[in-house]
């Protein structure tokens, strides 16, 4: 484990008990309410240390709180939580089941954004169940209802994941659209994975249309977000797509280079079949004089 995930998980472990002391105050002083919104907040904290197991008991006795209680937006909170932790499972239909009943108390309690997440939710769940064009429906509903929040980080990860299944249909001039309209949102955010990933497909696409002059400062932007992330299985593929780009445009040492650097990185992953390929296209630049 690297030191600051060891780090990380020593907070979440320092904050879940201290959640767990509160709860039992609460559970003596508080309101059913109370005590279901203490449940929900260390459903979440088990869930962050991916023990979802337990999450899945905490957000069960809160929705029974909640319920008690007649508290809509806290039964929404445990529907959805129960989804997640479904989905978490792979049971995806069961997790479309809980998400679809929150979806529709978010509506009852007007909140946007909870229904815009639950709506978005679904639609990995569909996507994760190969139903992409249901998938991208959810998508495009809780497109609309994030658009009337200022959660513009949100909006352009729905539009990377729109994108992203236009891409696997093959329609990547509506792809490079969406791509190109989150990318700056993203570049106003603080997700550098996000934000890596939209330079990486909006490269891809930009490539798949043939412009490999537009294609290449995205996918080195990529290579440096990456880069700094420590993601070299990333990385490696972002390398790839812009050693392609530098060889269509004849820029062949650039290519080299990259072919060059993205080596180790397949080595290192133990990826046999592209360490061959690399191989070869350096062999054949070598007797090229490149």
């Amino acid at each position: 484990m690297h030191p600051s995930d060891e780090s990380q998980r020593a907070h979440i472990l320092e904050a879940l008990q201290k959640q767990k002391n509160a709860l039992a105050s609460l559970r003596i002083t508080g309101s059913p309410t109370e005590v279901g919104q203490g449940l929900v907040s260390l459903a979440e904290l088990h869930g962050l240390l991916e023990d979802h197991a337990a999450s899945r008991e905490c957000y069960e006795e809160a929705l029974g709180l909640f319920q008690q209680a007649k508290y809509k937006p806290g039964q929404a909170q445990a529907l959805m939580g129960l989804g997640v932790v479904k989905a978490h499972f792979e049971d995806h239909r069961g997790a479309i089941e809980r998400i679809a009943l929150a979806a529709s108390l978010f509506n009852e309690v007007k909140d946007r954004e909870g229904e815009a997440l639950a709506r978005a939710c679904i639609g990995e769940s569909l996507r994760a169940l190969g139903q992409p064009e249901g998938a991208e429906e959810k998508y495009q509903e809780a497109l609309i209802l994030l658009r009337q929040t200022r959660n513009t980080e949100r909006v352009a990860r729905l539009l990377l994941d729109i994108g992203d299944i236009r891409m696997e249909k093959g329609e990547y001039e509506p792809a490079r659209k969406r791509f190109l309209e989150a990318v700056p949102l993203l570049e106003h955010g603080d997700d550098p994975e996000a934000l890596a990933q939209g330079h990486l497909l909006l490269g891809e696409a930009e490539g798949l249309l043939g412009n490999h002059d537009g294609a290449r400062p995205h996918l080195l932007r990529a290579v440096e977000l990456y880069g700094e992330m420590h993601d070299h299985v990333y990385e490696a593929r972002a390398r790839w797509d812009l050693a392609l780009a530098c060889y269509y445009l004849q820029d062949y040492p650039a290519a080299r280079a990259q072919f060059e650097t993205v080596l180790p990185l397949y080595e290192e992953q133990g990826r046999a079949d592209e360490v061959a390929k690399v191989r070869n296209i350096l062999a054949h630049f070598t007797a090229k004089g490149v």
